[in-house]
């Protein structure tokens, strides 16, 4: 995101000033306490994107790779799909949500969106699905980026939209429970429907790749129609209240705005999304490689069921974590939990560079699970009690950006990373990985420092 230094060394558009801020329907702070049904349906969307991404990144993607490429190779093309996918989104996801933010559409600001951002990736999942070789499915996948993220970034916006920032701890906590249960229900289907069974394998390469192709076409109608169900569910269900005028701005102007970066009074949020995206690439690290470290450090036996047994222990104890976690920040703060949890998380994974079989990697999940669960439940609410009023969709692109921005990094560094050094000394690239990944947490924890906490983020007593 380029900008350039105005008088007082804030970032600005060069030549285009930012619009103005679109009339915001009525502050959050005015908003009534909601009851759980409404925390649940702002989950529902949430749950159905996080179920196709954690097919994709937990074993899909690195399914696919395996069937078309050697250990020295693969990490180079996930590198290219991880950093092209992230760029991607990032856009998409900025400039959906600045548009959103000055929608005056009477269906509400946010919904037009996910209608139309879910409509075009149907036929893209099919498309990815059905794709029999690595460029039909690289140009699928980054099709999938683009409306999965034109969709995404004005959802996020319900949150801030429609709930009461005293509630922002809980709601972020339902959020967080929807990502982790997504991220397992795919790493769970990817783990059934794409590991081969040992007949296939003993009748050879080809009949694996076969066997793929099939199962990936299948993962893909049932990531479109759950797509479709929470679409019509999250839409008839969540209510807007549409903005009454919209601020004369060109298209020119709001694409542009939306990457204008006004530091002054939201230096805090900034902070917070340079810890998050630090901490993110550790994470995407973490994720990216494990089958690799599976299939070649260890060499388990079952490396798909060894990966989805690990994610799986790690979901359960973060789910255990994610909603008391959540609502426990609306009332002693945001901070303290989060630096508790990149510590846990740093040491996490320094147990996977000293695991020498599968038993010691379980036993590593469990903490590691319980830190993210931590911070996937306060991390969401602390940004949006950040937000500047009026933009809370553009911002929250920014903020989901530093969850999307750490792949263009993360798999290209820890995938071209592994190979490398695999290729003079098998397997050993993939630990360092891990040992990476935890400087990652405690570097996300030492920009955390920086952060400010709003008095009101803790609605305590």
């Amino acid at each position: 995101m380029q900008s350039t230094g105005s008088r007082r060394g804030m970032p600005e558009m060069a030549d285009t000033p930012a619009p103005a801020a679109p009339s915001a329907p009525p502050s959050a702070e005015e908003l009534p306490l909601r009851p759980l049904r409404h925390h649940l349906a702002l989950t529902i969307y949430w749950l159905a994107n996080t179920l196709m991404w954690g097919v994709l990144l937990n074993i899909g993607v690195q399914s696919r790779l395996g069937d078309w490429f050697a250990e020295t190779e693969k990490g180079y093309y996930l590198g290219l799909l991880g950093f092209s996918g992230a760029i991607i989104g990032t856009v998409a996801q900025i400039v959906a949500g600045a548009f959103s933010d000055r929608s005056v559409n009477r269906w509400g600001r946010r919904r037009p969106y996910m209608v139309v951002g879910s409509a075009v990736t149907i036929p893209a999942l099919l498309l990815l699905g059905g794709s029999r070789s690595f460029w039909p499915f690289a140009g699928a996948l980054m099709l999938v980026q683009l409306s999965t993220n034109v969709a995404l970034g004005p959802f996020s916006a319900l949150l801030p939209d429609t709930v009461n920032p005293r509630e922002h701890g809980k709601a972020s906590g339902f959020m967080g429970v929807a990502r982790l249960a997504g991220d397992t229900g795919g790493l769970l289907l990817a783990g059934v429907l794409l590991s081969a069974s040992a007949a296939v394998k003993r009748a050879g390469a080809a009949a694996v790749v076969a066997f793929h192709d099939q199962r990936m076409l299948l993962l893909s109608w049932i990531m479109s129609s759950f797509t479709v169900v929470a679409l019509v569910l999250s839409c008839l269900t969540l209510k807007e209240q549409p903005l009454r005028r919209r601020p004369a701005a060109s298209v020119r102007q709001i694409i542009l705005g939306s990457f204008a970066l006004k530091l002054h009074g939201n230096r805090d949020f900034y902070w917070l999304c340079l810890s998050r995206a630090v901490t993110n690439i550790g994470f995407y690290m973490f994720l990216g490689v494990l089958l690799f470290f599976f299939q070649d450090t260890l060499k388990d036996p079952a490396p798909e069921f060894a990966a989805v047994l690990i994610i799986l222990v790690a979901t359960v104890a973060a789910v255990a974590t994610s909603i008391p976690s959540g609502t426990l920040s609306d009332r002693i703060g945001r901070r303290p939990m989060l630096f508790t949890a990149q510590f846990v998380m740093a040491a996490g994974a320094l147990l996977f560079v000293l695991a020498q079989g599968r038993s010691l990697a379980i036993v590593a999940a469990i903490p590691a699970g319980f830190a993210y669960g931590i911070f996937t439940a306060v991390e969401w609410a602390f940004a949006c009690n950040l937000l500047p009023p009026g933009e809370s969709a553009r911002y929250l692109g920014i903020w989901n950006a530093s969850a999307v921005l750490p792949q263009a990094l993360a798999l290209p560094l820890g995938g071209v990373l592994g190979s490398a050094v695999a290729a003079r000394h098998p397997g050993l690239g993939w630990r360092l990985d891990f040992a990476l990944a935890a400087g990652c947490c405690l570097l996300g924890a030492y920009f955390l420092v920086h952060v400010r906490e709003r008095a009101r983020d803790a609605a305590r007593g």
